[in-house]
């Protein structure tokens, strides 16, 4: 079974190899754009670049999540990793309003030109690279459950979206019709702009301790009633610190039960969530005794 230390290094590990892929994409297109004179294309080389810019913050907020507890930081620091993926929200948005003014203004201006095929030739390399970062940092989150990383996964996404943009603007472009260009650059701004506000949201909802979804509550409800002596289930809370998750709950046994008995029940219940939910740092366990009707057969 992989530890906390593993799913960590995996996550930088993936981050290292994205930042490095983007910096090498961004030198390209943004060069490609001069050349052909393409907003559309140096508009998607300035999203490439915040992908690198945000990618470094995810891997600093990464590597401070991955630190141990210590005497002021009891629950360990990873809570470093949802402000990270507020700050890459902020980023998107921020980088996102300022391409949309560029493309709105050079279309109020009338200021566009014809791009040179290169800048076609450039923005289909650049959304087969980007779909496949989006694919491998998915793949990686979804493993060690992080909230950043998922954050940069679709910030690729959205990067590979606004190639499409940009690919349609810069061929219709070609044909004839200019203005469709800086059009397309402004559609890639709001495209930026979305994508953060949805990640602004996920961590935003981590920062202020929301619960994990009801899926995974029903999971662990289930978990818990299949020790023999749990009657029920109340007050089950969760969340989420960077890839950590904290459960706290109740558990209701016979009251005839011994202290030792209780115990021995409260003990097996934590050691299956813990053997059995990914990345649960924690599971804090109050008995009370049993009062009512069991709704185990609802579960």
């Amino acid at each position: 079974m992989l530890t906390r230390g593993h799913y960590y290094k995996m996550g930088k590990k993936s981050l290292g190899v994205v930042i490095l892929i983007n910096l090498v994409l961004f030198f390209g297109k943004f060069l490609a754009g001069i050349y052909s004179r393409s907003q559309a294309l140096i508009a998607d080389s300035v999203h490439t670049a915040s992908d690198a810019l945000t990618t470094l913050v995810v891997l600093a907020g990464f590597k401070y999540a991955s630190t141990p507890a210590d005497e002021h930081h009891p629950y360990g620091h990873g809570r470093a990793e949802s402000v990270a993926a507020k700050l890459v929200s902020l980023v998107l948005i921020f980088i996102g309003l300022k391409i949309a003014y560029d493309s709105l203004m050079m279309v109020i201006l009338q200021d566009f030109d014809r791009p040179h095929q290169i800048a076609l030739w450039m923005v289909i390399f650049s959304i087969f690279i980007k779909e496949a970062q989006f694919r491998y940092a998915l793949k990686y989150a979804r493993k060690i459950k992080s909230t950043s990383l998922l954050a940069d996964a679709w910030h690729h996404r959205s990067d590979a979206m606004s190639s499409v943009v940009a690919l349609a603007g810069i061929s219709a472009a070609r044909l004839g019709y200019e203005i469709l260009d800086p059009i397309a650059g402004f559609v890639v701004g709001v495209i930026v702009i979305r994508i953060g506000v949805r990640i602004f949201r996920l961590a935003f909802d981590e920062l202020l301790d929301g619960s994990l979804p009801v899926h995974t509550m029903k999971r662990i409800e289930k978990l818990a009633y299949i020790t023999e002596g749990v009657r029920r289930v109340t007050d089950l809370k969760t969340r989420k610190l960077g890839i950590d998750i904290f459960v706290d709950m109740k558990i209701e046994v016979d009251k005839e039960m011994t202290v030792e008995e209780s115990h021995l029940i409260t003990a097996k219940v934590r050691r299956d969530i813990l053997k059995n939910m990914p990345n649960t740092r924690d599971v804090l366990i109050h008995v009370e005794p049993f009062e009512g009707p069991s709704d185990k057969t609802e579960q």
